[in-house]
């Protein structure tokens, strides 16, 4: 039996029996299904232009299904989920919206290493590449450096001297490693006994980036092509990290003594990489609005098809669960929640996941799914897709529907940040973003998040977080209000984590923040976290399809508010800086 160590509390055991799967009842919407726990597998009836519970169970059972591997993006896995995500939207008839007459936006990314022929010349003497200095950066042009002159900036992070004046752009600066709570020499021979030193090309003078620590996996990582990169054209920071001895030849000596400010002698520097494609893409599809004046204007709906790709080793599924489920009391749980020895926890822990395994038997999985992260919202958006392309309701703007690539890469939101900076179609023709991300959870049975002061906060049945709604434009979040208050039941509308400043910063790490930094209001629906985020665990029998369906409504419908709006959404909020940092 496997045991995820990662608990810090227990469920009471009444609570415990009472939790063992998830059940729901769906049969009034699909015949074939019964009440009780969902399957492991499920290939569903066909969908139809009803937004309903039992089609986004058929569409989530396939896009979240273990062949799609998790959906790491570079990887052939996520290159297989936005072709079918594609052949979707084909099949709805929806305009592809992509490049040059496609339904796909792609991303530069490489797998890059670093050329060993790459050199630093000074004095006569040339330092080596993976000898005497590595480098890496997301540049998508490393242009070389003739005679340039290094300036020594002192200790990195030491905030006990003002910082000497940013170099001209395309300049270099070096820096001592900061040491933050770590044995020096300890770092010395994780370094195989050499002192290092970094130092960094600011080409648009932001400053200089955090450093990290020098360890074995950064060695060999930067001539091997393993980690993913998505190239910029500019902006790009550039990272090297030399030995003490090559340091010596670029400024005569050592370090010691030397002030910050100081130059060098002048090198030549020129590096090269190896970088080999990989594919990383947006899928756009639009369905043009019925307004012939008004369908220049665009709706966008957006959701990210990218998840985390597999478990580094296989893991047992139900003692995971247990875990993890025992880990995160629901309300009921929290309300009887007291101190135990970890015995006792290990203890409870230990009875769920043996009465897990009683109900079916012990299964090693290492996919994660993302049946909830990024699989929710992009079958939402497919789901409200055929609702408009099949059915009777013509929007009169047109709807343009996003599947964002780079949520859970490097750099996170990538690919809705390249959408904004490489558009489409023209940015001010874009009047709202509704974004969709985890919607299908929320339980009062599972931990949403925590409040400003970190207290667990837990769902309901009714439960929604509307996270941005009025941050560019108050009309938007009223009318989002609006359109809830005329549903029946409506759901319960949560805006606790959309403060500035909130722990959680949900807004600043979602999609929707690439449009807002334009003043495109934006918005982003969710259910919050659960005990399975980011787990093999994810998976699309833990999914609750009727609340998720509620929710789908409410998103279709409000879009389609904003879609025939006889004016455009008003923004009455100050535009943002889209360079600046979001908040």
């Amino acid at each position: 039996m496997i045991i995820h160590t990662s608990f810090r509390r227990a469920f009471p055991a009444v609570f415990i029996a009472a939790s063992l799967v998830a059940t729901q009842e769906l049969s009034a919407q699909c015949p074939a299904m019964t009440s009780g726990a969902l399957p492991l597998t499920y290939a569903g009836p066909p969908t139809t232009p009803a937004i309903s519970a039992c089609d986004l169970m058929t569409r989530l059972y396939r896009f979240a299904n273990d062949s799609m591997g998790g959906r790491r993006v570079g990887t052939a896995d996520h290159e297989r989920a936005t072709a079918a995500i594609a052949a979707e939207a084909k099949r709805l008839g929806l305009k592809p919206s992509g490049d040059d007459g496609t339904f796909f936006q792609a991303l530069p990314l490489v797998s890059r290493a670093l050329d060993i022929a790459s050199t630093i010349v000074v004095d006569g003497a040339t330092l080596k590449a993976g000898e005497d200095f590595l480098v890496t950066t997301n540049a998508a042009h490393t242009a070389d450096f003739a005679n340039i002159k290094i300036v020594y900036g002192g200790t990195l992070l030491d905030t006990t001297s003002k910082l000497f004046a940013v170099p001209a752009s395309g300049e270099l600066v070096i820096f001592r490693p900061a040491v933050q709570g770590l044995d020096q020499a300890a770092i010395q021979r994780t370094a195989k006994g050499r002192d290092w030193v970094q130092w960094y090309n600011s080409i648009r003078n932001r400053g200089t980036a955090n450093a990290a620590q020098i360890t074995p996996q950064a060695l060999r990582g930067a001539t091997n092509p393993t980690a993913m990169v998505l190239l910029v054209d500019q902006g790009a920071p550039m990272t090297l990290t030399l030995t003490t001895a090559a340091v010596q030849k670029l400024f005569g000596g050592p370090l010691d003594g030397v002030a910050a400010g100081t130059s060098s002698k002048a090198a030549v520097v020129s590096l090269k990489f190896v970088d080999t494609p990989r594919v990383s893409r947006n899928v756009v599809a639009v369905l043009p609005g019925s307004d012939a004046k008004l369908r220049g204007q665009y709706v966008a709906l957006g959701a990210h098809s990218d998840h985390i790709g597999m478990a580094r080793a296989p893991l047992d599924h139900d003692s995971v669960r247990a875990s993890h489920m025992g880990s995160r009391a629901g309300s009921e749980g929290a309300a009887s929640r007291k101190q135990t020895t970890e015995d006792e926890e290990y203890e409870r822990i230990r009875f769920l996941n043996d009465s897990l395994h009683k109900v079916h038997p012990l299964r090693a999985d290492s996919v994660n799914n993302g049946a909830d992260d990024g699989g929710s919202g992009t079958v939402a958006l497919l789901e409200i897709a055929e609702s408009f392309a099949k059915g009777a309701v013509k929007p009169k703007r047109s709807l343009m529907f996003v599947w964002h690539t780079g949520a859970e890469g490097t750099p996170a939101l990538s690919g809705s940040n390249w959408l904004m900076d490489h558009p489409l179609v023209p940015r001010d023709s874009i009047v709202a973003e509704f974004d969709v991300d985890m919607i299908g959870r929320g339980e009062k049975t599972d931990e949403v998040g925590i409040t400003s002061d970190e207290i667990p906060r837990y769902g309901n049945p009714d439960f929604l977080e509307v996270i941005g709604a009025k941050r560019q434009s108050s009309e938007l979040g009223s009318l989002i209000e609006l359109t809830n208050a005329r549903t029946k039941p409506a759901l319960k509308l949560e805006y606790a984590p959309d403060s500035i400043g909130h722990p959680e910063n949900l807004f600043c790490r979602n999609d929707a923040s690439a449009y807002a930094r334009y003043a495109i209001p934006a918005v982003l629906f969710t259910t919050g976290y659960h005990a399975d985020y980011r787990q093999v665990t994810d998976e699309p029998q833990y999914i609750r399809y009727q609340h998720m369906a509620r929710i789908t409504q409410l998103i279709s419908a409000s879009a389609l508010q904003v879609a025939n709006l006889d004016h455009r959404v008003q923004v009455d909020k100050p535009k943002p800086d889209p360079t600046a940092v979001c908040k």
